[in-house]
């Protein structure tokens, strides 16, 4: 189904310039078998038509008159202009799969991984079986890759995992012991902890963003974080700035005000759970 009759005013427009094109000629015929009355009627009409063309090329705001667009043409063209490039509907399977399958496709094409993220467990835990083993391909490669995660004893986490597991201390999904063995064996992944303000997930690349927003709807007893994820390029709209380069920006903020692993470490020394591998300090 045709979302926009945007083509269409495009080929009426292209329609009218090849009906001058035959309106002259025929003109020219009539005037050698001097036939002036339909001379007359068909230059007229010709001409009125070469004006509309002319006025309506030249004055873009009166060609948007002819143009009838519903409601999801006019998101897309919207969200088009600042980067959008992909929208997933995160409750379909479907959508799901897909934003996975374009995520490795983007890190396989990668020269720079940036990621803010709750627990981060889809890249960095090799037991989520998800993206991993790109990042690990990469990190090989010698790719840098920046990651923020919210501190697993900050106040907002407890909020979360509050709602989310009955007041646990800390969410299972936070590996610190893997995270530590990742630090200790690739010195290009640069991991870093923030106290507040992770409202998204934001992973990026050179080439692109996967924006996937935070809440803290509950659906039965836990957050639904189901909801939507966009892939977003860099653009230069016309008003306001790109969405790339402000959901960068959201991770560069988080980046800048947040606590490097080995300080982090020491100051959490104390609530760390027994048996974890031994930090190396770079």
């Amino acid at each position: 189904m045709a979302h926009s009759n945007r083509l269409l005013v495009h080929w009426l427009f292209l329609l009218a310039e090849v009906a001058l094109f035959i309106a002259a000629s025929v003109c020219a015929y009539l005037s050698q078998v001097s036939e002036w009355m339909g001379f007359i009627v068909v230059s007229g009409i010709a001409t009125a038509l070469f004006a509309a063309v002319k006025i309506a090329r030249s004055v873009p705001a009166l060609r948007e008159l002819f143009v009838r667009e519903d409601f999801a043409s006019k998101i897309a063209i919207a969200a088009g202009t600042y980067g959008v490039r992909e929208y997933f509907n995160m409750q379909s399977a479907k959508d799901q799969a897909l934003r996975n399958e374009r995520t490795q496709q983007e890190i396989q094409r990668a020269q720079h991984l940036w990621l803010c993220a709750n627990s981060g467990a889809s890249f960095l835990d090799p037991a989520v079986y998800r993206h991993w083993q790109f990042v690990e391909q990469r990190l090989k490669a010698g790719t840098e890759f920046r990651v923020v995660l919210l501190d697993p004893y900050s106040g907002e986490k407890a909020f979360r995992n509050q709602i989310n597991v009955s007041g646990e201390q800390l969410d299972s999904k936070v590996n610190i012991s893997n995270l530590i063995k990742l630090h200790n064996t690739y010195p290009g992944l640069e991991i870093r902890f923030a106290a507040h303000g992770m409202h998204a997930s934001v992973f990026a690349t050179e080439n692109c963003v996967f924006f996937d927003p935070y809440q803290v709807g509950v659906v039965g007893d836990r957050i639904e974080n189901r909801s939507f994820a966009l892939r977003i390029e860099p653009t230069q709209p016309l008003e306001g700035i790109g969405l790339y380069r402000l959901f960068k920006s959201h991770f560069e903020t988080l980046w800048r005000s947040s606590t490097s692993f080995s300080d982090w470490i020491v100051q959490a020394n104390n609530k760390l759970p027994a048996g974890l591998p031994i930090f190396k300090p770079r």
